[in-house]
């Protein structure tokens, strides 16, 4: 169903039936979708620009199945900044595609989030973690902001929101991140893979610059 954003009149369309918000493209308002009609509560912080070659409605393939990216987080931290992609996958699943700096992770949410309670026991690069029936070991540790928005995300998106995100990598090659903030803990289970495995396509344009 098409809509049109409640500030501007610009329309917009959401990509998946559960979607709660998304940014309007023309004026960057920050749009709720509550049953059929749509509220707006302020404006997103515009992308910094980056050399990302996705876009909403970037399509790839993971272990076989088809996907299309629907909107992204964009995080920031203390040496940077990295995007999150919420990926609609055709079987009606979702995921997370994680793009920072060169490296491309596709995650899911895990119920083992419960397990975690605070950060504070899970603050030292290389200490050793149980997650189901697998170790992992802590990569990284950060304090990380909620910076902008784009597209469409299954959640109401929070400017400057704050948490602390922690990367883990287990012996099998799988990737793990927990992510707590005060509204509560997620957990997402996945694995790296390299750009050309995911067999994307829609890449956004960028002015002088090709992948081979």
């Amino acid at each position: 169903m098409d809509y049109s954003c409640p500030n501007c009149g610009a329309p917009i369309k959401f990509l998946s039936s559960i979607s709660v918000y998304t940014t309007c493209a023309h004026c960057n308002s920050m749009v709720v979708r509550r049953d059929m009609n749509l509220e707006t509560f302020g404006r997103v912080a515009e992308l910094l620009r980056d050399m990302s070659p996705f876009q909403v409605g970037t399509m790839g393939r993971f272990e076989g199945k088809g996907f299309t990216l629907a909107g992204r987080v964009k995080v920031m931290y203390e040496k940077g900044m990295w995007s999150e992609w919420w990926a609609m996958f055709d079987d009606g699943s979702e995921g997370w595609l994680a793009e920072a700096q060169g490296f491309y992770m596709m995650s899911f949410p895990s119920p083992e989030a419960a397990n975690f309670p605070s950060p504070d026991s899970l603050n030292t690069v290389g200490q050793e973690v149980r997650i189901g029936n697998d170790f992992y070991r802590i990569d990284d540790v950060k304090k990380v902001t909620y910076a902008a928005s784009e597209g469409e995300l299954p959640f109401i998106f929070q400017p400057k929101m704050t948490g602390v995100s922690i990367d883990l990598r287990s012996a099998g090659g799988k990737f793990a991140s927990i992510f707590f903030s005060q509204r509560e803990t997620q957990l997402f289970i996945g694995k790296y893979l390299p750009f050309e495995a995911f067999q994307f396509i829609n890449l956004r344009e960028i002015d002088g610059w090709v992948r081979k």
